[in-house]
Parts: structure tokens; C-alpha cells; sequence
């Protein structure tokens, strides 16, 4: 059996989940501009912030290709997590463990995100509401979570 270091799972647990949220933010970002812009045009005011940010499509493109990069991060970080949880509790699951549910439900609301922009062609508007959820979702996770 191959032995492995079990400071590398944390660490390769940090950095994923660190870049992951990174990514992650910058997907919330293009979801609200995406849901500004869209609100603008509907509304028909053409000013500075509707000449500064980007198109639709663009922003639509950036949060989902944003979501498709991350997504396997938080993968790679939850089974990591759940490695480097075996080797401190001797259990791959803490009952208790609060992070562990919150990745579990951040993971799955990513991916049905992934799956309805994917199987569904769900675009737009939808998709930047759910992923700004994800990120408010996030965002209590880690306020939470904190010791």
C-alpha cells in the first residue's frame, strides 16, 4: 500500500478550497453584473455603468466557464478534506462537522447549476441568480463555520 504524507492532503485540500471560492467569487461577480446589465437594458437606462460593463453574453460565458472551473476544484478539496478528516478522526465523516455539510450542499447546488446550463440550456438570468445563491450560500458557510 502506498503511504502518503498526510500533510499533503491538507495541503492540497487549502490550496483547492481556497481557489475554488476565488473562482467561485469571480463567477458571483459576472452573475450580478450580468443581472445589472440585464436590468438596465430592460429598463432602457443607457448610462456610465451600462458602457462599462460587459455584454450579456460575455458575462453569462464568464460565470459559467467560472462554475466549470471551480467545480472540480471543490471536488478535489472535499475528497481531500474527507482524507485528511480520516487521518486526524479515523472516520471519513465527522458527524458534527458543519464544513463537511456545507461543501456537500455547495457542491451539489453547483452542480445542479452545471447540469441545468449543460442538460437544460438554461442561460441568463436564471443561472446568475442561482450562482449569486451559491455564493451567499458560501459566504454563510464560511461565517458559520468560523472558530
Amino acid at each position: 500500500m502506498l503511504s502518503v504524507n498526510p500533510a499533503l492532503y491538507s495541503t492540497v485540500h487549502i490550496v483547492c478550497i481556497f481557489l475554488s471560492y476565488f473562482i467561485f467569487s469571480l463567477a458571483s461577480f459576472a452573475a450580478a453584473a450580468y443581472l445589472i446589465q440585464d436590468s438596465l437594458i430592460k429598463s432602457k437606462r443607457m448610462g456610465v455603468i451600462f458602457n462599462r460593463l460587459p455584454d450579456l453574453a460575455f458575462l453569462d460565458k464568464l460565470n459559467y466557464r467560472s462554475i466549470s472551473l471551480g467545480f472540480p476544484l471543490l471536488t478535489l478539496a472535499i475528497i481531500s478534506g474527507f482524507i485528511w478528516t480520516r487521518n486526524i478522526n479515523g472516520a471519513y465523516w465527522a458527524v458534527h462537522n458543519l464544513r463537511q455539510i456545507y461543501s456537500l450542499v455547495l457542491w451539489l447546488i453547483y452542480a445542479v447549476i452545471l447540469h441545468m446550463r449543460i442538460a437544460e440550456k438554461l442561460r441568463g438570468r436564471k443561472v446568475a441568480l442561482l450562482s449569486l445563491f451559491a455564493f451567499c450560500l458560501l459566504l454563510f458557510s464560511l461565517l458559520a463555520t468560523c472558530r
